[in-house]
């Protein structure tokens, strides 16, 4: 563009970003057409032009090496899908780069996933050690080439290597090509593949073949838990499934996440065992050079999972891969790229009725930045760095080590031992790429999270606690930009949260007022017994909030009901849990089989209840003419119990059951008269349930959900950092 516009000078980057120094008659249009064409993976979030005096006199335009020991203060750049360009050149027989799947331009290819240090120059990068061919730098030296300064650059004959193996050992030989349709040949088997990706290694099977299905099922140890599926072309996806133009978008964007959709024709696809007892799947798009190729290859959709065991972080070594992963794949197709930051794949889901966008996880494609968080760093006039733990159950962490807020990827539930390690790891290499350590450490609540042993490896530092579901609200008042508002009352459900030392919070209503944060509502307290028993066994949640117990005797043995009646009795621990609510409502519906993932009953109740939905019946209220200061768990749970007995179709119960707690916002908004609602907490997950809060509340008032962020735990870091910020 520079030499377009006839201008003499150079670009850089520097600490505070790109830096264009330059010279001609056509700076005012050059510096305006910059924001028009820039890529579409950019994100300008700050510009400005101003002349300056200087004796330099340039010849041409060209791009200045940035400076040695610059401290960086800029975004990091997150992975890029691959662009069309480069897909037509791995498909291209004529191209030198034909199967080649690292295949990149200067638009798109693995950025953060291979980073080691500030800033995106190639010698910071784990590519620094493919050295480029004579072709290669040409390339990346003429200002005409796509691939002009592309710090990924590389090609079959100085890049990055793949090579197949069977779980024995025994690797098979032949070009890129061939390797792939040997791939190919044994997924038509029924097999396997740990196949390393940009990000970590996947397992992938024929979506097909219901046997293999089943076979990764068991070997994965995940019983139910829905796999998402890879499909060619969206052309393809469309004849499996419901899929909308915005949809289409996400799948084309440079961040290209997996999209929870319904299920429109199963077709040849084994969808009850991909999705069991569901009736939508994760589609995934080939982002990457390494899916575009498998999936044409193959031609049909494939199972692609994360590469772990379940609970485990993702593997990204090939040593890793076949420790942890022998026992599961069949076949390893690995590459000689090293993976500096394993990412899984970002999932997002768009309400059926008003396409409101929730964040399932935030990670490959999103993570690690956060735009537009200029107000926090206003606030953080000492320029302390923080580092904010966030929770331990869909763990994320924020960093603020410089002007900008980093968030990290999703990196899972800390009880697992390996997660945690990676947990460690990660936020050691922020320190090293951020060079910095923190002055001021958030914690949660809870004494005893995982996260918090983290704190014996720092020094000179600060401590905060904040309470989970303050945070949480904290989070979506930050996303949402309302810390200015006069008054805004935040709707916090969850599964589980520290409270106090005898209540597990998690269905809260908090009203914002005056720069303060106070508890106002809640979900009526029940009996919380067996810890971590109860979030998996829904029939014990049923049997701590029902008034009348021998209605759900049926479901234990003798010995249960008697150990858990006295322990319910005896309780001095109580729950406002509305996650635990929705499994006790499930189950009392007729989910009673065994919960084996975080938000399964849940996900079946909202399931039945939006067949309802759409089904275009009447709704009750179960709480019409009640007045209440917190909303009567007990005497909704009698309504449901009896609308069962009467016979009435549990889909319909369970909608009516989603409708009564929307009202039951309506009345608690219109006591405190406040006109603005923000919710977050994991329940807010549920697309139902945010359907008709917009039906049924969005006249009244202003209604904020998360869309940048998960509103699960993944955005408790956040909420951290906000409230620390905002109300210390």
């Amino acid at each position: 563009m520079a030499e377009e516009f006839q201008l003499k000078g150079y670009v850089s980057n520097d600490e505070l970003g790109v830096v264009i120094l330059c010279q001609g008659e056509n700076v005012e249009d050059f510096f305006k057409e910059i924001h028009r064409r820039n890529p579409k993976s950019s994100e300008i979030i700050f510009s400005k032009i101003k002349k300056i005096e200087t004796t330099e006199i340039f010849e041409n335009f060209y791009i200045k090496p940035t400076e040695k020991n610059v401290v960086i203060d800029i975004p990091l750049t997150p992975d890029f899908a691959t662009c069309q360009s480069c897909e037509n050149e791995i498909f291209d027989e004529k191209n030198p780069r034909y199967f080649y799947p690292f295949t990149t331009c200067t638009q798109c290819g693995p950025r953060y996933s291979i980073t080691k240090k500030f800033p995106f120059e190639r010698e910071n990068t784990v590519i620094e050690v493919f050295k480029m061919c004579p072709n290669c730098l040409a390339e990346y030296r003429n200002p005409d080439n796509v691939r002009f300064h592309s710090q990924t650059n590389s090609c079959p004959n100085c890049g990055i290597q793949i090579w197949l193996k069977d779980n024995q050992g025994e690797e098979f030989k032949g070009t890129n090509k061939d390797i792939f349709e040997k791939l190919t040949e044994e997924l038509s088997k029924g097999k396997i593949i740990a196949l390393k990706n940009t990000a970590g290694y996947l397992l992938m099977c024929d979506a097909t073949n219901s046997e293999a299905v089943s076979e990764l099922r068991k070997r994965k140890r995940r019983p139910t838990k829905p796999f998402a599926v890879l499909f060619s072309g969206i052309s393809i996806m469309q004849e499996y499934l419901e899929i909308s133009e915005l949809q289409i978008q996400h799948f084309k964007s440079s961040e290209s996440p997996i999209i929870v959709t319904k299920i429109k024709d199963k077709k040849d696809l084994a969808f009850d065992e991909i999705s069991p007892n569901m009736n939508s799947v994760g589609a995934m798009f080939p982002y990457s050079g390494m899916l575009k190729l498998i999936s044409k290859t193959f031609g049909k959709p494939l199972i692609a999972t994360s590469g772990n065991f379940h609970g485990s972080p993702i593997c990204s070594t090939t040593e890793e891969a076949e420790q942890i992963l022998g026992k599961i794949a069949d076949f390893f197709l690995h590459n000689t790229l090293e993976i500096h930051h394993p990412q899984d794949d970002s999932v997002i889901k768009f309400s059926p009725k008003h396409q409101q966008k929730i964040v399932f996880r935030r990670s490959r494609g999103f993570a690690p930045n956060y735009f537009f968080a200029e107000e926090l760093i206003e606030l953080n006039q000492e320029k302390k760095k923080i580092l904010s733990l966030g929770g331990d159950l869909k763990n994320t962490f924020t960093v603020v080590p410089n002007n900008h807020v980093y968030i990290s990827e999703y990196i899972g539930d800390l009880a697992n031992f390996e997660t945690y390690e990676r947990f460690e790891k990660t936020v050691k290499s922020y320190q090293k790429i951020f060079n910095f350590s923190p002055e001021i450490i958030l914690k949660d609540l809870h004494p005893k999270y995982e996260n918090q042993n983290i704190i014996s490896k720092f020094s000179n530092f600060q401590t905060q606690e904040i309470q989970h579901h303050k945070a949480h609200f904290a989070s979506i008042l930050g996303e949402k930009k309302l810390w200015n508002k006069e008054k805004v009352l935040g709707i916090v459900w969850d599964g589980i949260g520290f409270g106090t030392s005898d209540e597990i919070w998690g269905g809260e209503f908090f009203l914002f007022k005056n720069q303060k944060m106070d508890r106002v509502a809640q979900l009526e307290n029940f009996a919380w017994i067996l810890g971590d028993k109860m979030s998996k066994s829904p029939k014990i949640s049923a049997l701590s909030i029902s008034e009348n117990s021998e209605d759900l005797k049926f479901a234990f043995d003798e010995n249960e009901w008697k150990i858990y009646t006295n322990l319910i009795e005896k309780s001095e621990v109580k729950t406002s849990s509305m996650g635990r609510f929705f499994d006790a409502v499930s189950f009392v519906l007729g989910n009673e089989k065994p919960i084996f993932f975080e938000g399964e009953s849940a996900m079946w109740l909202e399931k039945i209840s939006q067949q309802a939905f759409e089904n275009n019946i009447k709704f009750t209220d179960y709480l019409e003419g009640e007045n209440f200061e917190n909303i009567p768990t007990k005497k909704i749970f009698s309504k449901i119990m009896e609308e069962k007995k009467s016979g009435r179709n549990a889909g319909e119960i369970g909608l009516n059951f989603h409708y009564t707690l929307i009202k039951a916002i309506e009345k608690i908004a219109e006591k405190f008269e406040v006109k603005e609602l923000a919710f977050s907490g994991g329940v807010w997950q549920n697309a139902l349930l945010i359907d008709l809060a917009i039906d049924v509340l969005g006249e009244k008032f202003m209604l904020y959900f998360h869309e940048k962020l998960s509103p699960n735990d993944e955005n408790i870091s956040f909420g951290q950092l906000n409230y620390y910020l905002n109300l210390k």
